[in-house]
């Protein structure tokens, strides 16, 4: 389940857990054929053996004399303590029922199985290949080479690890430029309609029942595609080894079979993957930082600081698509003028140098006009962000925007008696901008994920903008406002505008929001939006 492990060596350290619980349980392998092992690490408070009925499929899917173990914790918790000892006496039990210690062994980890496995697999040296059942490889294996294949599948419906924190997985180890190999090396596969609780069998425990989603299939029919997937992986990673005197058989098959999957899984996260592009979406590439050069972005003018270094930002975000082709337009409010917007992310309480969005020129009319803007945004994501669980928002909490006023944009392009009050006041801009974003996840989202939403999803509805807050701090650290009654999720945005005639020159002509990301809307639909309905 979804743990930060640093929970469990805190525990481990205060109640001093140093046993591994009972002895493993081990499945002697029911074919003929070349010998290979298989360890099952169980999640945290899921008894070890509600993975029989998967480990026994897996053993009919595969080519191999395939015996398995699934060791035992204290607690059903594979902290990080005791997890290497639990390890080795699997293999230990495996070598005892007569698997060859030569013999290619296979780890294979569920929930926080698989989240605290991966360090240890990280650093084997025998380790033929790994699967994550409802995990994923840590963002902090992006930087390097992970040293062993590693397997990840998934459910859509996993309410403890999800489905967009799989997006991310896939978006880095199956798309774009990753190697072709990574389709059956490093293969993301996500089925639709499986749960969290999918992997294992019998009742859930007590985190599970809380926060996992209602499977659509049946425990048969979510245990047989996993197990063909994993069968699959075995029999690829299998073909590539060399053992002097032992023979694993043609893969193709197997390996066209992971392609096809692999296929299928991009096919269902794209959705989400296109959402996560539009807030700039800070795990994929990092932000280009606009107080240094960008010379693979728009030309963007510093408003009113100046260029604070001379390193090149490259292999970096240019800006938000989101702010650059919806909601500065929005704001502007004008169908006859092209709005140019060139965005920058930047933090917006960072005043060393300053970033203000600006209008860097003016028409005489509104018939023709092209106005250049600069906007900035900042991604602002949830607190347990950073422990990478994959339990909280894959997707921004909020998207702090520095926008220019609908006034400013009207006296631009030549509206010399906008009206303040008229422009900005009355409106709820960006309430109207959070319901596009709203629109443009039910508009993108795949077949299934929105005709489960239609059916027995909570609607996000969108209240009147809060403040102003025309004091910067009140602005920034007033959140997006978000109330649950159970019956829907209303959204308010604090906000702060200030007319062309403000007091304050330097502030005048701006309209601040906290926006809606697309992606967190998506997440919504796909997941968070389900619960009250179909929550496990």
């Amino acid at each position: 389940m979804a743990f930060h492990r640093s929970v469990f060596l805190a525990l481990a350290a205060l109640l001093v857990v140093t046993v591994s619980g009972k002895d493993p349980i081990v499945l002697k392998a029911i074919k003929e054929g070349t010998p290979v092992g298989l360890v099952i690490v169980q999640g945290a408070q899921i008894p070890a053996d509600t993975y029989i009925p998967l480990a026994q499929q897996i053993m009919l899917r595969s080519p191999f004399a395939l015996s398995v173990s699934i060791p035992t914790f204290a607690l059903n918790t594979p902290e990080p303590l005791v997890l290497k000892g639990g390890i080795e006496k699997a293999e230990a039990s495996l070598h005892a029922a007569g698997l060859p210690k030569e013999a290619p062994m296979f780890l294979a980890g569920h929930s926080l199985g698989g989240a605290m496995l991966q360090d240890y697999v990280a650093g084997c040296t025998n380790c033929a290949g790994q699967i994550l059942m409802g995990a994923g490889l840590l963002r902090k294996y992006r930087g390097k080479k992970y040293p062993v294949n590693t397997l990840t599948i998934d459910g859509t419906l996993d309410g403890l690890y999800r489905v967009t924190r799989q997006a991310e997985n896939y978006y880095h180890f199956n798309r774009g430029d990753s190697p072709s190999s990574n389709q059956y090396n490093f293969p993301v596969v996500v089925y639709e309609g499986v749960s969290h609780m999918q992997f294992a069998s019998g009742p859930p425990p007590a985190l599970v029942k809380k926060e996992d989603l209602k499977p659509e299939v049946s425990i048969e029919a979510a245990h047989n595609m996993t197990a063909g997937t994993i069968a699959n992986f075995l029999n690829v990673q299998a073909a590539q080894l060399t053992i002097p005197g032992w023979v694993f058989g043609d893969a193709s098959d197997s390996k066209a079979a992971l392609e096809k999957e692999v296929q299928a899984t991009g096919t269902l996260v794209a959705p989400i993957i296109a959402s996560l592009e539009q807030e700039g979406f800070i795990h994929f590439k990092a932000p280009c930082n606009s107080d240094y050069p960008m010379p693979n972005c728009p030309a963007y003018p510093r408003y009113p600081g100046k260029q604070k270094g001379t390193t090149p930002q490259t292999d970096c975000t240019c800006g938000t698509p989101w702010v650059q082709t919806v909601a500065q337009k929005v704001m502007g409010g004008l169908d006859t003028v092209q709005f140019d917007v060139t965005d920058s992310i930047h933090a917006v309480s960072d005043i060393n140098p300053i970033h203000l969005p600006k209008v860097w020129n003016t028409c005489a009319s509104t018939s023709g006009c092209k106005l250049n803007i600069t906007t900035v945004t900042q991604q602002v994501y949830d607190k347990l962000d950073g422990f990478d669980t994959g339990f909280s928002h894959t997707s921004a909490a909020e998207l702090r925007v520095k926008m220019v006023s609908r006034q400013n944009a009207w006296v631009s392009a030549g509206i010399k008696n906008a009206n303040f009050n008229q422009t900005d006041v009355s409106p709820q801009t960006c309430a109207d901008i959070n319901k596009l974003a709203m629109k443009w996840a039910l508009d993108h989202a795949g077949p299934s994920a929105l005709a489960r939403f239609n059916k027995i999803g909570e609607p996000l509805t969108f209240g009147n903008d809060l403040g102003p807050y025309n004091a910067g701090p009140l602005w920034i650290y007033n959140p997006l406002k978000y109330e649950d009654s159970k019956t829907a999720m209303n959204i308010q945005s604090p906000m702060m505008h200030t007319p062309l005639d403000y007091g304050i020159k330097a502030a005048a002509g701006f309209h601040y929001c906290k926006l809606l990301s697309p992606a967190r809307a998506m997440e919504w639909i796909y997941i968070d939006g389900l619960r009250t309905k179909g929550g496990l």
